[in-house]
């Protein structure tokens, strides 16, 4: 099967694996004979596309459509066929399953992203399809979507499209109509840009949303460039800057990364309920380091915060992961993605280990560029799993250039590090000065870190944790086995209110361990490190007081708690132990 057909049919297949709860379980009420007739039909679409027969297949998707009535396969269904479609050069087809998905969405108030995407994308293929009158309507329909929920990149790409048409339409009725529907959205797009000047965190009330607008540098060679979400894959490109807007529910959680899950029965993003990455623009450098520099001029800031993420790790992921950060911690300054060509799945650690290593030389020219461009002048770094081989890799050839000279960085902080704690204690030692604080955050029940050193012949890794966690007298490691809210145990220091807090800790006053809340010294095998303990430290009411002091300027413990009581309304206060939060806001004012 080819792979670009493989997500499409898998969402189908989702559906009919559901089936092993029970026929009351299935969305949308399908039965189990509907449910797995779609897992029957799988071998014979596959069968026909290793034989490029892509007709043939979009063929059999047809005749399972006209066999099911539950929306939600016929939904995933349509996605397939007009994917199917466009393989086989049936062009009037793929655009008729594109315009009768996006119509279907209208029912479930999806992303609107989505919709527009489509509309546009249906405008295309009928354009192929030499129907390009027919084109300008679907353009409408993606472009009043589009201005309506301020998508500036669906809604550049039709008016690019629309120009094309403009000027090289077949007839002059097209052409006309071309140009007329581009001028009449000319004004609605001009009012778009203003709005959207100069965004960082922008709350929508009505849409029940905020929008997080980041900075990127990457990599990875192009996708799908027609949807945000598969913009970027898992191969090796060109080094690429931009900016990409991400979208975090009203009522999301600190720590948490909502999404769309087949254990809910959620296929689709809501920005509502779920964490969305909206649009993805690159753009040239020079452009990106002016966007930074304005955007620390309008909020004061002096911040950035660089992230590098870790294995089996996409774009969008990354992406959503940088935003949350930034959200979680109402970061003022740049909030910055480092996106090395991770493959994205879990059966690909031998190669994104090729890849990280290849990606680290091109760190060192995003970092050097963020220290002279940015307008930063604290400027912190925070590294993940695999993506520490990376900065490690980077660090060590900038601590060599930047020998004898002052701190580069404030904070360092290297996260599961999946490095050979040997080496990593070795790099270390070059690396130490280049950062006004380093501080290493292990585990002790990091299973992903875990089955690396099994990898890696039993050699134990620098992310792992207990009496064995590395320890160096001007390195601060922090033992994290308390925490580990997801799965693998592994995204800790993003995943818990109580480590966001101990990193804005950090970003804010740059607190030793001794200074900041849940933090108790312990002796290891290898010296003294840090052990944390979460119930010592009120996660969400410390996160929250800590926003409202920082961003206030509250230089003594006095004026912080007068803030806290003046500023918090009656409920929140009975809702969080004072006692414990003023302990740690008067620990962490000693320093």
């Amino acid at each position: 099967m080819k792979a670009s057909a493989l997500p499409r049919l898998l969402r189908c297949l989702v559906l009919a694996g559901a089936v092993l709860l029970g026929p009351a379980v299935l969305p949308g009420g399908a039965s189990a004979a509907e449910a797995l007739s779609i897992g029957e039909v799988e071998l014979a679409i596959r069968d026909r596309l290793e034989a490029g027969d892509a007709a043939g297949a979009a063929d059999l998707v047809r005749d399972q459509l006209d066999a099911t009535d539950d929306p939600r396969l016929q939904e995933a269904l349509l996605d397939l066929l007009a994917d199917l479609a466009r393989k086989s050069g049936d062009w009037r087809l793929a655009a008729d399953a594109l315009v009768a998905l996006a119509d279907a969405l209208g029912e479930h108030q999806p992303p609107p992203g989505d919709r527009a995407w489509l509309y546009a994308r249906a405008g295309a293929a009928l354009v192929s399809a030499g129907a390009p009158g027919e084109a300008i309507d679907q353009y409408r329909q993606g472009l009043l979507i589009a201005v309506e929920a301020g998508l500036e990149q669906v809604r550049d790409r039709i008016l690019t499209a629309l120009a094309a048409l403009s000027a090289d339409a077949p007839d002059d009725e097209t052409r006309a109509g071309a140009k007329a529907l581009a001028d009449e959205f000319a004004v609605a797009s001009s009012k778009i840009a203003v709005e959207t000047q100069g965004r960082d965190i922008t709350t929508l009330q009505d849409k029940g949303y905020a929008q997080v607008d980041i900075y990127y540098a990457t990599d990875r060679a192009h996708d799908d460039t027609s949807l945000p979400g598969s913009f970027y894959g898992g191969g090796r490109g060109d080094l690429e800057y931009g900016t990409a807007r991400v979208s975090i529910p009203l009522n999301h959680k600190a720590g948490q990364i909502e999404q769309a899950s087949i254990f809910s029965f959620t296929f689709r993003e809501d920005p509502k309920h779920h964490i969305v990455l909206q649009s993805v623009t690159p753009a040239e450098s020079p452009k990106v380091f002016e966007a930074m520099r304005g955007q620390l001029k309008r909020t004061g800031s002096k911040e950035a915060f660089v992230f590098v993420h870790g294995f089996n790790v996409t774009f969008a992921d990354a992406a959503k992961r940088t935003a949350q950060i930034a959200y979680d911690m109402e970061f003022d300054g740049i909030p910055f993605l480092f996106s090395w060509p991770s493959r994205g799945n879990a059966y690909s650690y031998i190669t994104d280990t090729a890849s990280v290593r290849q990606s680290g030389r091109k760190l060192v020219t995003v970092l050097k560029r963020i220290v002279a461009e940015s307008g930063a002048t604290r400027i912190h770094l925070i590294a993940h799993s695999m993506g520490n081989r990376a900065m490690t890799d980077a660090l060590e050839l900038l601590a060599v250039e930047n020998r004898g000279k002052p701190p580069l960085f404030e904070q360092v902080l290297f996260t599961a590090p999946d490095l050979d704690a040997g080496l990593f204690q070795e790099m270390l030692k070059t690396i130490r000065p280049i950062a006004a604080r380093t501080t290493l955050y292990a585990s002790n029940n990091d299973w992903a870190l875990a089955i690396s050193r099994q990898l890696h012949g039993d050699s134990p890794r620098a992310g792992q944790g207990g009496k064995e966690i590395i320890a160096m007298s001007d390195v601060d490691s922090v033992e994290m086995s308390a925490l580990g809210a997801d799965m693998l145990a592994h995204s800790y220091f993003a995943n818990d209110p109580s480590a966001l807090t101990d990193i804005l800790s950090l970003f804010w006053r740059d607190a030793p361990p001794e200074h900041r809340c849940g933090m108790e010294a312990e002796k290891g095998d290898h010296g003294r490190y840090w052990q944390f303990d979460p119930a010592k430290c009120d996660g969400n009411a410390m996160l929250m007081a800590l926003r409202l002091v920082r961003h206030a300027g509250a230089r003594t413990l006095a004026e912080a708690r007068d803030l806290i009581e003046s500023r918090l309304d009656p409920e929140t206060l009975k809702s969080i132990d004072t006692k414990r939060l003023e302990l740690a806001l008067a620990k962490l004012y000693a320093n």
